[in-house]
């Protein structure tokens, strides 16, 4: 496969280029050929009606269905447990198929149907990837009824060496690039990152982010904005911080010499830790968060009743 990319008016390229190759090698190409089997669809074994009623025979005919086609069988796991690919095949065939699902953002409704527990953080993206790879062929031929070639499997594009992927950097901002890819008959749009080495351990603590930032001055803006209304007198209290922020700055510290210079893999591992904390280790951070909350609150009344004496020192 082929890649090109036109030149930003700076002539800055090679940023873009190669992530997009990466992407490629490591994504795309790969992704087809697993889940695009080469072989034609066998003919159905059983009813669509009678799978969606006895998971045994559902289990038994997926099986059958990837030994005959001869792609890879394997049923992923969520939070420790084995995913319920019957009931994943029900529930998206019952909303008209993962196609419909997608066109009509019905994704997240499939999803909340398994009660996943909020600290498993991916398990949209491994359930959509299970169903892509172990069941999209299997509803076309089980729900659908088709026969013949496989059709491409979808968000996954059709491996030729022969197509053109093209693009272009629209826009470039503190956080990285907003670009345009055209991929066969697709134009895709997006967004590829980068994090400066000197983002400060404050700017994350309180959640702000440059790669939020898009369009040029965007960022320099925000910061004159923030400067203009930040305090200017020296016994404000400090604002109150919340148990994250507590959780944050205590593993930065910590993770700051193994992540040296790469600040955005620090906040997305910190945010792991917080979102794996059970609920009694995440109790003790937001008490803190709590005390500093009515710290605050109570420093700046007196604050507020000092100076709102005339003559206050």
């Amino acid at each position: 496969m082929n890649v090109t990319n036109k030149p930003n008016p700076d002539g800055s390229t090679n940023g873009f280029q190669s992530q997009l190759q990466v992407q490629q090698q490591n994504g795309w190409e790969q992704g087809s050929s697993r889940l695009r089997p080469t072989k034609p669809y066998p003919a159905p074994t059983a009813r669509y009606q009678d799978i969606v009623r006895d998971a045994n025979l559902f289990w038994g005919t997926l099986q059958a269905f990837h030994k005959i086609l001869g792609t890879k069988y394997k049923v992923a796991t969520v939070g420790g447990t084995s995913l319920d690919l019957h009931r994943l095949f029900v529930e998206v065939t019952s909303r008209g198929g993962i196609e419909k699902v997608i066109v009509d953002r019905k994704w997240k409704e499939v999803i909340l149907t398994f009660n996943f527990k909020d600290t498993i953080t991916s398990a949209s993206f491994v359930v959509r990837k299970s169903y892509l790879s172990m069941l999209y062929h299997y509803e076309q031929v089980y729900y659908f009824g088709r026969q013949g070639i496989p059709p491409p499997t979808p968000g996954t594009p059709v491996q030729a060496h022969d197509d053109m992927v093209s693009g272009t950097i629209d826009a470039k901002f503190d956080g990285g690039y907003v670009v345009t890819v055209i991929l066969g008959s697709e134009q895709l749009k997006g967004v590829l990152f980068h994090v400066p080495d000197n983002v400060s351990q404050s700017s994350h603590a309180e959640g702000t982010s440059s790669s939020q930032n898009l369009g040029d001055g965007t960022s320099n803006s925000q910061s004159r904005k923030r400067a203009k209304y930040a305090p200017r007198d020296p016994f404000r209290p400090k604002s109150n911080r919340s148990g994250y922020n507590f959780f944050f700055a205590e593993n930065y510290a910590r993770l700051k010499p193994s992540y040296h210079g790469q600040e955005r893999a620090i906040s997305k591992r910190i945010g792991f830790l917080w979102n794996n904390l059970s609920e009694a280790e995440r109790q003790v951070y937001q008490e803190k968060g709590m005390r500093d909350k009515e710290r605050y609150r109570t420093e700046l009344m007196e604050y507020k009743s000092n100076n709102s004496t005339p003559n206050a020192q």
